[in-house]
């Protein structure tokens, strides 16, 4: 399985300034690679087969799930590697960031696993434009969205995998979602940390999936 690599530090000016080159989109594919592109934002791209052409299965249920778990390591990655210093979060809370970060990576393995290499989603591009991550309140914002949106997914999940299994490794998934969502909540002014009392309402992984593109991460 390819794995994303952690977010570079520097990004060369003409790409900079007009986006990602093809030819550099190719090399940063072949290493599985995470960078900072224009506007501080985060780009992850992956090579390797094509997406599996499948409908209304399992196997589609997991392959979104991964690419929203490889957004996940993505932005904790990221958080870890470049904003928390450049945005001078709270230090006491960065050993919660490092656990948040192994939960993703377990979620995104456990995912790979299930689908087999065969079945496992490539050649897609993830990105998370930098306003989304210009202080400390829009990463907040950002990891509640982001957040919220993977719980309502793993819900749907449950009524949407055919096998029991899967069905409550979703459900403990959403559950595990949810814990990350009420401590990105908490940073926030005003913020309760608490999800509705029956959760949000559960989403389908073709919502999710038009969902991350019309906000601008799954392009």
């Amino acid at each position: 399985m390819t794995q994303v690599s952690e977010v570079a530090e520097t990004v060369e000016v003409a790409e900079a300034r007009g986006g990602m080159s093809r030819a550099s989109f190719i090399r940063n594919a072949a290493k599985g690679s995470v960078m900072l592109v224009a506007g501080g934002g985060v780009l992850a791209s992956m090579e390797g087969v094509a997406f599996a052409k499948t409908t209304k299965t399992d196997i589609t249920v997991l392959q979104t799930g991964y690419i929203a778990e490889t957004l996940a390591v993505t932005v904790y990655g990221a958080i870890l590697k470049t904003y928390y210093a450049k945005l001078k979060l709270d230090p006491g809370n960065r050993s919660y960031f490092e656990a948040a970060y192994r939960d993703e990576v377990a979620h995104r393995d456990a995912w790979a696993a299930a689908l087999g290499k065969k079945y496992t989603p490539t050649g897609f591009k993830l990105t998370v434009p930098g306003k989304y991550v210009a202080s400390k309140n829009a990463l907040a914002s950002t990891g509640v969205a982001l957040e919220e949106a993977f719980v309502a997914t793993y819900m749907g999940a449950v009524k949407e995998f055919n096998s029991a299994d899967l069905r409550v490794t979703a459900a403990g998934v959403a559950a595990n979602e949810a814990t990350h969502y009420s401590f990105f909540d908490a940073i926030l002014p005003n913020g309760n940390a608490v999800l509705p009392a029956f959760g949000p309402k559960a989403i389908t992984a073709g919502q999710a999936a038009a969902t991350l593109t019309k906000l601008g991460f799954l392009v």
